[in-house]
């Protein structure tokens, strides 16, 4: 099933989308143990909510099929992408892209030019595809054995 819309996530959205991402970390070959470290990365962030920035994907059937975060950093132009996070049955089938772009539009209208990406392992193909750059490494804060992979994906402009 395809991507029907891509609207502004809800509060009451919040538990499904934290759902929504632990599945998809779980996906990517991480056990429960992993994913209960993980978890304050993985909550979805009411306040980011609240200010409109965190979209969701939707089916036709109104299934959530995945979400995206962006958050501002306060460093000119220099917008912190929070996670995108696609439930496992919709993987590679556009909601990522979708929600990526998604990201970038809104990202734009918070007079971003740089888009900052701190990926899993497993998302670092899908970045790359996207156009972003590889910058460097960091210890992912909740887990420090997992190494994600910083990008930058510079904003075209319109």
């Amino acid at each position: 099933m395809t991507v029907n819309q891509i609207r502004p996530a809800h509060v009451d959205d919040a538990a499904e989308l934290t759902q929504v991402a632990a599945r998809a970390v779980k996906n990517d070959g991480f056990d429960d143990n992993a994913v209960a470290r993980f978890m304050p990365g993985l909550r979805v962030n009411l306040a980011l909510i609240a200010a409109g920035l965190v979209f969701v994907a939707e089916g036709d059937d109104g299934v959530l099929q995945g979400w995206v975060s962006v958050r501002p950093t306060g460093i000119g132009g220099l917008i912190l992408l929070e996670g995108i996070f696609v439930e496992p049955a919709h993987s590679r089938r556009g909601a990522g892209s979708r929600l990526f772009s998604t990201a970038v539009g809104l990202s734009r209208k918070l007079a971003g030019n740089v888009i900052l990406i701190n990926s899993s392992p497993s998302s670092v193909d899908f970045y790359a595809r996207l156009g972003a750059n590889k910058i460097g490494a960091t210890p992912f804060v909740f887990s420090p054995d997992v190494e994600l992979t910083m990008f930058a994906f510079t904003i075209p402009p319109v």
